[in-house]
């Protein structure tokens, strides 16, 4: 089974894609008899990176749930698998919310297993030493499978809890968000009022050490007024009725209950891109546009 194209579609960064390109690269050196050995070595230390990237120590260190496990306080391998999955987010808390930890626990083993099953390959012994090209691609492919598998799970298992999480989601937990201040709006009329919000989507996007972030898309349906304050009496302001898309992130505290009520949100930001089109716009842009729907209603 060959897994090469797989796993490249799984590698995000270009050091992780260039020194996936480089292990491979150390099969082709035939005259070097610690080829296989090269290989499997830097596909194990790919696992680690990959690893150290979603588990970065001082963010393990940062979650309640961690605690010291080795006489020289470095992280464990389940650790940094567990944070990989589930963030800061106790087992406890997981539990009280119906989540299934063992079999979380379970798969936290398996993949262990798996990153074990990368390194028994990169210790020199006669059984993987100088071997000839059938068993190179035979232990190859069992090398890049077990690494694609390493990969998957954890991606596979934290999308399966970013789908739990946003089962627990609903309409009316996220609809405070509309009333923040929209700055982007203020340079398209000197007062505006918002009418009302649809919510288009939303999602779990991230887990941190200390929180839940849920990002949210809409549109701002609002009512732009032009016109000093005698004009609008004299009935020569102009209102106009428009919507806009607008995104942000609302970043929930991680503790017992979810939604938590302890939580932030970021600014708006709003699209207000094509109310100018796609031309660049100057002051009197909006001018001329109040100008031209008043001709376009006579």
């Amino acid at each position: 089974m060959d897994s090469v194209n797989d796993i490249k579609r799984l590698l995000t960064s270009q050091f992780e894609t260039d020194l996936f390109d480089a292990s491979l690269a150390s099969l082709n050196e035939t005259g070097n008899k610690l080829r296989y050995n090269n290989f499997a070595y830097s596909i194990r230390e790919l696992s680690r990176h990959f690893l150290h990237r979603l588990a970065p120590e001082q963010n393990v260190k940062n979650c309640s749930w961690y605690k010291k496990e080795t006489e020289d306080g470095k992280l464990t391998r389940s650790q940094r698998i567990r944070y990989a999955i589930q963030g800061g987010i106790t087992k406890n808390t997981l539990e009280k919310w119906g989540f299934d930890t063992e079999e979380l626990d379970e798969t936290i083993k398996e993949i262990k297993v798996v990153i074990d099953t990368l390194s028994k390959y990169t210790h020199i012994n006669p059984d993987v030493f100088d071997i000839n090209e059938d068993e190179i691609k035979k232990y190859k492919n069992e090398v890049l499978l077990a690494f694609k598998n390493f990969v998957q799970t954890i991606e596979s298992y934290r999308e399966q809890l970013k789908t739990f999480l946003n089962g627990h989601v609903e309409d009316h937990m996220i609809s405070s968000v509309v009333s923040n201040y929209f700055e982007n709006l203020d340079h398209l009329a000197p007062h505006y009022s918002l009418n009302y919000s649809e919510l288009t989507d939303y999602h779990i996007s991230e887990l941190t050490d200390q929180e839940i972030i849920v990002s949210v898309f809409g549109d701002l349906h609002v009512t732009l007024e032009y016109g000093s304050k005698q004009q609008r009496r004299e009935d020569d302001g102009l209102d106009l009725e428009e919507s806009f898309p607008f995104e942000t992130k609302i970043r929930y505290e991680i503790d017992d209950e979810f939604l938590s009520k302890k939580y932030k949100v970021d600014e708006f930001d709003v699209d207000t891109s094509e109310w100018y089109g796609a031309e660049e716009y100057y002051e009197n842009d909006v001018d001329k546009e109040i100008e031209r729907r008043i001709n376009d209603t006579e």
